[in-house]
């Protein structure tokens, strides 16, 4: 008897998995799709956005960073715009913008001599990704006489969006990518290596391949997101009227970036992005942050030392096959001594269990930016009391000669 019991438990736990196999591949075709309305609410949602947006108590400001809108400016502009800020002798300068092809020869002109007397430039690219090699095998840059006095670092940032009108939300970057054989950094990581190099190692030397990013707060955003003011920031008109302090440009990293025509600007789009301090961590509705705060928040990671781990995916299926025969005894138990409290008392151990294993995936990652994948394991528990019924009362009873003749009486009625 005692074989028996332990037998079934193990093949109760396979038939589990199974159906967590046969359910994942059906909902690769999404065949749902159409019947589940709060799935698409809530697909742009994940469970640590809370802790982003609701949870975590105010996190200082970064006085190491100073964004410089970029607004519409021509080239002639931005030109005259890195000379103001260049004038008070920031220890970085780095340009999140794109200058495909020539334009006037004036404007060309006068900003290739502002980028030149740049004494550290850091100029933005963008990886290419050959969907017939699916391999990132090219760079893409300004035009060659904007690079001459520059480095250059990617701009890529991962938003599972496949066209531009899919919803952008950022939770992750690539820190480093080969190209050409060489080592090519993000904007962010290149920009903090000038501030601290051993941080910045140190950071590369984790070698991931993704990183998410730990956010630290937005600009002026009138809401958007939980924590709004957090960089010092200079529109286009404070930098030519001088409405700013020295103090936040020397020996600091000046980003210049698309932060809307103005500081402030609800209506711009353009290179904006969902993030996890968003307001609405639900159904959102409205991008909150511009790809240069992105970037730093990124650098502000790197120089706190601020990292958001996360559990390997190995250790997850561990915990989920734990979870799972945990839950197949405790289940096999009721089910053959008080088998009429079966449904009621199984549910109820089941909601419960999910009820702490997210109360605990917010706790580990509120408290020690570790992100605990306990997908596998809410999945199983989820699935593990109906299918050990489906289990003993239809798979077991089909493979016993008496569960077969039972089926047969009863399709004879």
């Amino acid at each position: 008897m005692f074989r028996k019991f332990w037998l079934d438990t193990i093949l109760g736990s396979l038939f589990v998995f199974g159906i967590l196999g046969l359910i994942a591949n059906v909902s690769s075709f999404k065949v749902f799709e159409v019947f589940d309305p709060i799935g698409d609410a809530l697909a742009d949602m994940e469970i640590t956005d809370i802790v982003f947006s609701q949870m975590r108590p105010p996190i200082e400001g970064d006085e190491n960073i100073l964004l410089v809108n970029l607004s519409v400016l021509p080239r002639d502009g931005i030109a005259e715009l890195v000379n103001v800020i260049n004038a008070f002798d920031p220890l970085v300068i780095g340009i999140d913008s794109f200058f495909y092809s020539p334009k006037d020869s004036l404007g060309d002109a006068m900003l290739e001599e502002a980028f030149n007397n740049v004494e550290n430039l850091v100029i933005a690219s963008k990886l290419w990704y050959n969907a017939e090699t699916d391999s990132i095998d090219s760079l893409i840059t300004s035009i060659p006489r904007l690079n001459q006095n520059a480095e250059l670092a990617f701009t890529n940032l991962i938003t599972g969006a496949q066209t531009q009108d899919d919803l952008k939300a950022c939770r992750s970057f690539t820190p480093k990518e080969t190209v050409y054989g060489e080592r090519q950094l993000a904007l962010a990581v290149k920009l903090a290596w000038h501030m601290d190099s051993v941080k910045t190692e140190k950071f590369l030397e984790r070698n991931n391949d993704i990183e998410f990013i730990n956010y630290r707060g937005n600009v002026l955003d009138y809401g958007d997101t939980k924590y709004g003011t957090r960089y010092f920031t200079l529109d286009v008109e404070d930098v030519f009227t001088g409405n700013f302090v020295p103090e936040i440009i020397e020996n600091k990293i000046v980003l210049f970036c698309y932060l809307g025509d103005y500081l402030g600007d609800r209506q711009a789009l353009e290179d904006k992005f969902f993030t996890p301090l968003n307001a609405k961590y639900a159904g959102k509705a409205t991008q909150d942050m511009f790809g240069g705060v992105i970037h730093a928040n990124i650098i502000s990671m790197i120089l706190n030392e601020d990292y958001i781990d996360k559990m390997d995916e190995s250790i997850g299926w561990m915990l989920a096959i734990i979870a799972c025969f945990f839950n197949v005894v405790l289940f096999s138990l009721i089910y053959k001594r008080i088998p009429r409290w079966y449904d009621g008392i199984t549910k109820l151990i089941q909601l419960m269990q999910l009820l702490v294993l997210m109360l605990l995936n917010l706790w580990i990652f509120d408290t020690y930016n570790y992100m605990a994948d306990l997908t596998f394991a809410i999945i199983v528990i989820a699935l593990s009391g109906d299918s050990l019924e489906v289990y003993y009362g239809v798979v077991k009873n089909t493979l016993t000669r008496e569960g077969r003749r039972e089926l047969t009486k009863m399709n004879k009625l």
